[in-house]
């Protein structure tokens, strides 16, 4: 929050501020933390502005000219650094057109663009680093005010913002500082909006959205893995969906009981030998036994879950469960429901590092006779990697908090004219006021409550930069999905079930599994047939220099 003000801002409007819409599910984190200092930081940043208007604003009113000469001396500095950005971007382009002039080589037009648009911005910011020199002069001059006078009250309104500046950069290091600290960043008190964020985030319900037809009207070959499931995924905010059994395992509830001269009818049973809710809580128990704190293997921050999945599409107007949570008889009658509209999940998750989450999804359901087991795997990767510059060295003393503070300093240009996001401060207030109150409860025409985005997932490192941790959140993958397979044959065992082909389907699951992860090959710049070549390189020639004497 104290490091990313775009992701700070998405975080205010969009989980703290929207209260027509659920929370996506918090996966291995806690959101009340990451709202709460989401308006610290808001708090410190506005502040800063505040303080930086005000000494323009009592500049303007006491001494006009000296305020005028502080902002050009702001513009000054930005237009300087600009003009010697352009400055060492524009020489060496210079040499490689004199060279290419020499040589009679190929011109890129992306070469000349660059260096046209290098050099107009080096001459205009060089134009206005000269105005700028001599506007403090002319400004004296015109208001017949002395220059040395102007000059000291123009210092003064410069330490002015210089200390706003820099204060709140110290304050930013201090509060990172202290969370760094401190242990349980969860306030003892919540706000009323906290606390329905608390209890979305953690509710068994969960809405998704479906695509529409035109979100699904591509071409071809933009009809990729990523778009087939993870667009389409309802499992919001796990994150990539890695692993699903497709189709489902299913497996006639046959009576194991007479021999293999038996027919199917005589082996079937008019009522199924039990419950689907009976099996999720075999389930349940013994997948206890992975996260069981006693044991020195277990799998750390392991976790059970009942979730209940609905299309957005079908939630009712008003639905009772946003005023009361399911009590474990509601959950059981929708597990035995093979065919409503909420779709139950059992959810058994585990933290690989305390980030990198492996999520397993396993829906039971009896219909036509038969058992059906649909299995899906997602995986949450790790934060960026600017996330952890506490954890560096000497980023979390008192050293640190001096550099904050000069760092804000260093693009004092840019910090003062970002007082201009000010304007937007009525409404970040105006819209936290509303969110005392909780418009999902009230029914309104055409109204969509689904969780429009994950803030987890938007700051996860993408799927395809996460080699290092892909074999570890398969391998804690394949562990759940195996014990959950060997729970199952167990369950079945004891209701007099045959299980010969659940068994075979569950070893070709365990042996081919790794031909469902939803990998993807991608071949890029190849060439097919007798005496092909590729030409990667695709730039267009700058024509204006003639051709190339080799064509």
């Amino acid at each position: 929050m104290y490091l990313d003000p775009a992701f700070r801002r998405v975080v205010l409007r969009q989980v703290h501020n929207d209260t027509t819409r659920m929370v996506a599910p918090s996966y291995g984190f806690d959101l009340i933390p990451v709202v709460r200092h989401a308006w610290k930081s808001w708090g410190l940043e506005m502040g800063q502005h505040v303080c930086v208007l005000a000494v323009f604003v009592t500049g303007f009113m006491v001494n006009p000219p000296a305020i005028l000469a502080v902002a050009s001396g702001l513009g000054l500095w930005h237009l300087s650094r600009l003009m010697v950005r352009s400055a060492v971007a524009v020489l060496p382009l210079r040499s490689k057109e004199a060279m290419d002039r020499l040589l009679w080589r190929t011109r890129w037009r992306s070469e000349s663009d660059e260096l046209r648009q290098q050099t107009r911005l080096l001459q205009l910011s060089g134009v206005g680093c000269g105005v700028l020199i001599v506007t403090p002069p002319l400004i004296a001059g015109i208001s017949q005010t002395s220059l040395d006078e102007m000059a000291i009250a123009a210092v003064l309104f410069t330490l002015l913002i210089v200390l706003a500046v820099a204060g709140r950069g110290a304050i930013h290091q201090l509060c990172l500082n202290r969370m760094h600290d401190t242990g349980p960043l969860r306030p003892r008190k919540l706000t009323r909006r906290e606390q329905t964020i608390n209890d979305q985030q953690s509710h068994p319900y969960v809405v998704y959205r479906r695509p529409s037809p035109q979100e699904t009207e591509e071409s071809k070959e933009d009809l990729d893995f990523d778009l087939l499931d993870s667009k389409t995924s309802p499992f919001v905010g796990s994150g990539k969906l890695i692993h699903r059994w497709t189709p489902p395992l299913t497996i006639q509830l046959l009576s194991s009981e007479g021999g293999p001269n038996i027919s199917m009818e005589e082996r079937e049973r008019m009522a199924p030998p039990f419950k689907a809710h009976e099996l999720v809580a075999h389930l349940k128990e013994a997948m206890g036994a992975m996260g069981d704190a006693s044991d020195p293997t277990r799998l750390r921050g392991f976790d059970r879950n009942d979730r209940l999945y609905i299309a957005e599409a079908d939630v009712p107007p008003g639905p009772e469960w946003l005023r009361e949570r399911p009590d474990r008889d509601d959950i059981g009658r929708i597990v035995d429901d093979p065919h409503g509209i909420a779709h139950h999940f059992l959810e058994i998750r585990t933290s690989v590092t305390g980030e990198v989450m492996t999520t397993v999804f396993l829906r039971v359901s009896i219909k036509g006779r038969a058992l059906s087991l649909d299995f899906a795997a997602c995986a949450l990767t790790r934060t960026p990697a600017e996330y952890h510059l506490l954890n560096a060295f000497k980023e979390n003393d008192r050293s640190a908090v001096l550099r904050s503070a000069f760092r804000g300093l260093r693009n004092l240009p840019a910090g003062v004219a970002e007082a201009r996001s000010l304007v937007e401060a009525p409404s970040f207030l105006i819209g936290a006021a509303l969110a005392r109150r909780n418009r999902l409860l009230v029914p309104r025409r055409g109204a969509t409550i689904g969780a429009q985005l994950s803030i987890r997932e938007e700051k996860s490192v993408p799927w395809n930069q996460a080699q290092l941790d892909k074999a570890t959140i398969y391998d804690y993958m394949k562990l759940i999905e195996q014990r959950l397979l060997k729970a199952a044959e167990e369950f079945l065992e004891s209701k007099k079930v045959d299980t010969s082909a659940f068994n075979k389907k569950a070893t070709s699951i365990v042996n081919m599994g790794v031909l469902s992860m939803g990998g993807k090959i991608e071949m890029k710049q190849s060439a097919v047939g007798a005496n092909a070549q590729v030409r990667p390189d695709t730039r267009e020639s700058d024509d204006s220099y003639g051709d190339s004497p080799m064509e």
